[in-house]
């Protein structure tokens, strides 16, 4: 039993040896508020371990465990705020109030969201069609703009060529012209030096006309334009199967399973009554420790922490009159 005191005593933050000295007020008040700790961390322990199973994608049970160890000692050090508090709560009594109501939303709702899970995903497969139907229409709309992208380019580069064969059937061969220049002896100057001069010659030949180089180039980006046609419209032949399998493949976020039950509280007043039930549930569970302290009624141990502090105060005041008083 000792032992059980001890550790109680070490979870609110008591002091063992000064309660064991108190009477059954203390033990009792000592009672209330383990049982109220007890309470909550166990509530948030189950919502720690359910939410790191549900939304975190911890999978293992040892860091699920963990988790709702972490949410147990958050929970044990607010309470502790209250706990240890001395005298009147004052403005930390009003500030619990306020986080004990954040907190039975928090923990409703994911407790809601695991009651009510297959109502939730229900209303979410109605969702998600939603974001389905216009994730396709976006998708749609980009391939529809790509596809008349190149359609244009290809259309144009065969209106281009369609006045390229129309010239190189009036002319497929070109005549050019070959003008070779060289230098040619013609005579001796009185020294003996020849006498040089530059000759031209011109050969005429036909070649393919420039144009048909042209008009290959351009068969072959059209043909590429083609595929990235084919390849488009495949995709958009594809595209409901795509993002479906796309949106099946995602597993359903906090955000979007509390949209889905918001959707069903307005939908559904018997769920709604439920979550309200289940919220002041949960807040007047955090409440517990609050209005355990906010009475006006105190145990030997609050009083015997008081009387200690006061004590130390009056040492206090005293040793500053002394050192006062010898300056």
């Amino acid at each position: 039993m000792q032992i059980l005191t001890k550790t109680g005593c070490f979870l609110i933050g008591w002091n063992f040896n000064i309660l064991k000295e108190c009477g059954e007020a203390s033990f009792r008040t000592f009672k209330r508020l383990m049982s109220a700790i007890v309470i909550m961390m166990v509530i948030w322990g189950t919502i720690g371990f359910c939410f790191a199973d549900n939304y975190i994608g911890v999978s293992s049970t040892t860091g699920k465990i963990a988790i709702a160890l972490i949410f147990m000692i958050l929970v044990l050090c607010i309470e502790r705020f209250i706990i240890l508090t001395i005298g009147r709560l004052g403005w930390m009594g009003l500030f619990r109030t306020i986080l004990a109501i954040v907190m039975a939303m928090l923990g409703s709702t994911v407790f809601d969201q695991i009651i009510f899970r297959n109502d939730i995903a229900v209303k979410m497969t109605d969702i998600r069609e939603i974001k389905i139907q216009q994730a396709i229409k976006n998708r749609m709309e980009t391939y529809d703009a790509d596809i008349k992208h190149f359609t244009n380019l290809r259309d144009s580069l065969g209106v281009a060529n369609i006045v390229i064969y129309e010239k190189l059937a009036k002319q497929p061969v070109i005549a050019t012209r070959d003008v070779t220049t060289k230098d040619v002896v013609i005579g001796k100057n009185e020294d003996g030096t020849p006498q040089m001069a530059k000759t031209t010659s011109v050969t005429s030949r036909s070649v393919e006309n420039p144009l048909s180089a042209q008009a290959k180039a351009n068969e072959e980006q059209i043909k590429r334009y083609q595929t990235q046609l084919e390849t488009l419209q495949t995709k958009k032949f594809n595209t409901d199967k795509e993002v479906r399998n796309e949106f099946r493949q995602k597993k359903p976020g906090f955000l979007e399973e509390l949209t889905a039950l918001w959707a069903l509280l307005k939908a559904d007043n018997i769920a709604l009554i439920f979550y309200i039930i289940l919220f002041v549930f949960l807040m007047s569970l955090e409440l517990l420790v609050v209005t355990s302290r906010g009475g006006d009624t105190k145990c030997d141990y609050e009083l015997i922490v008081e009387h200690q502090l006061n004590i130390k105060k009056e040492m206090l005041s005293k040793s500053e009159e002394k050192l006062l008083n010898k300056n």
